[in-house]
């Protein structure tokens, strides 16, 4: 095996342990999710706990954007 191939190999298996590890508290606290009417997919959950979902954009497009929705809310959007 070339040492390309076993630093990939590794990352991966060290990928899937993090994710199983994460399953187990997904599973510990879904219970409660559901309680609390708050249920979730193990995806989102893995998302959020990870911070996948972290939207990488420059500040200054995200500024745009809110701002552009917050007009839109405000003042309607212009198809009267």
């Amino acid at each position: 095996m070339e040492p390309e191939e076993f630093i990939e190999f590794l990352s991966l298996a060290i990928s899937q342990e993090k994710k199983e590890k994460i399953y187990l508290q997904y599973t510990a606290l879904l219970p409660l999710l559901i309680q609390a009417g708050k249920f979730m997919t193990f995806d989102k959950f893995y998302e959020e706990f990870t911070g996948a979902n972290i939207d990488w954009r420059p500040a200054n497009e995200l500024l745009k954007e809110a701002e552009e929705i917050q007009r839109k809310q405000n003042h309607g959007n212009g198809n009267f």
